[in-house]
């Protein structure tokens, strides 16, 4: 990872409010005088601000503890219901017309994770708080630390699921995005594989005559998965994804669930 690439995973904690105070002067300073970190700022702050005001929470009458908020079910399965209703659209130019208010299922699952993530961050900063053990503190900040760049994460995946620059290549039940040179399998409605298999991506690089293997992934319980491709999206000419068994396969061994050109 180049120092500039760094930059760019510092700007989106920076955007969470989440860089320690010298660390956020830095980031300040650094977009002062470079257009591309300024633009990714601004592009990732609205979805991290809808996140933040989704993640609400309040104590529980019974254990004192703090919980999300009883709302955010609530607006969670807005969202879902409005991506059904999507779903349901058999015009196409209805569907181009309602796409860019409602999220589809995928990306509120994203948003979902996200908000995990957020509220158990607030637990872990609630509990340093408490705890006065130096080494305890030490291993909650780590782990507060970690759980920051795993929300920035999720912040510049969302930004980009739902970015109407993004390109999209559509197939049964999903698509591949391609924001930049990040690289997104996004699906909806997928089977549980057997016992012993998962599911695995597979990509075809360019000048490449053979599909090499790339990482493997379960869907959700509602059949929902959302993986980020671990290479540059500029290399990468066909994706495809196929049942394999547990660990992954060098070769595919069974018939692809898709295959998508990427033009």
């Amino acid at each position: 990872m180049s120092a500039h690439d760094a930059m760019l995973d510092d700007v989106a904690v920076y955007a969470l409010g989440a860089l320690p105070r010298d660390q956020a002067r830095a980031v300040r300073e650094h977009m002062a005088t470079c257009p591309e970190c300024t633009a990714e700022y601004r592009r990732l702050k609205p979805a991290v601000d809808a996140v933040a005001y989704s993640a609400e929470a309040c104590p529980d009458a019974a254990s004192g503890a703090v919980v999300p908020s009883p709302r955010l079910k609530a607006r969670i399965m807005d969202q879902v219901r409005g991506s059904a209703a999507v779903r349901r659209l058999s015009n196409v130019g209805e569907m181009r017309a309602v796409r860019p208010i409602v999220w589809p299922a995928y990306a509120v699952a994203a948003a979902c994770l996200a908000i995990a993530l957020v509220t158990t961050a607030f637990n872990i900063s609630l509990n340093e708080a408490v705890n006065s053990s130096k080494s305890q503190l030490a291993q909650l900040d780590a782990q507060a630390k970690v759980l920051h760049r795993k929300v920035a994460a999720q912040s510049i995946e969302l930004a980009d699921l739902t970015s109407i620059d993004s390109q999209r290549y559509a197939f049964e039940n999903g698509e591949v995005v391609r924001h930049g040179n990040r690289l997104y399998i996004a699906m909806q409605s997928m089977g549980t594989p057997p016992r012993g298999k998962v599911y695995q991506a597979w990509i075809m690089r360019k000048g490449g005559n053979a599909m090499t293997p790339s990482v493997t992934f379960m869907p959700d319980r509602s059949g929902v998965a959302v993986v980020h491709v671990p290479a540059p999206a500029s290399q990468v000419v066909e994706v495809a994804v196929s049942m394999e068994p547990e660990g992954g396969s060098k070769q595919p061994t069974s018939k692809p669930a898709f295959v998508v050109k990427l033009t």
